[in-house]
């Protein structure tokens, strides 16, 4: 893994929760001044945040570059079938743009592709 900090460190910020779940980080005045991303600049980081009722809140790290987590099994014209370690999902998009009538008619057309596609698996197929 990659890191992201020049080194582990503490520092003393200010938080704010917003309703809306954004969580903005400053640090204290007496702490500015301080270069902690490696390269210096930003770090975009993808991860996942708890945050507890006291407001203790803990960042875990996605990994990097692990590959996707889907595995696409089937296409059509305007969506697919994807797997990943636990689940089977069937996914279409249709551009609103198309109107109500055509999307209808679509819809129709590829989730049948769909169950064509599940017809041609084999009865003992492990997902």
């Amino acid at each position: 893994m990659q890191n992201v900090f020049i080194n582990n460190l503490q520092m003393e910020t200010q938080t704010v929760f917003c309703q809306n779940g954004s969580i903005n980080i400053y640090p204290c005045s007496f702490e500015l001044g301080q270069h902690i991303v490696v390269g210096g600049g930003n770090a975009n980081q993808k991860g996942r945040m708890v945050t507890d009722e006291s407001g203790t809140s803990h960042f875990h790290p996605y990994a990097k570059d692990s590959g996707s987590r889907y595995h696409t099994l089937f296409t059509t014209a305007h969506g697919q079938v994807k797997e990943t370690q636990e689940s089977v999902i069937f996914e279409l998009r249709f551009p609103k743009k198309l109107g109500r009538a055509l999307i209808e008619a679509l819809h129709r057309e590829e989730t049948e592709e769909q169950q064509a596609w599940i017809k041609t698996r084999r009865t003992e197929t492990q997902w």
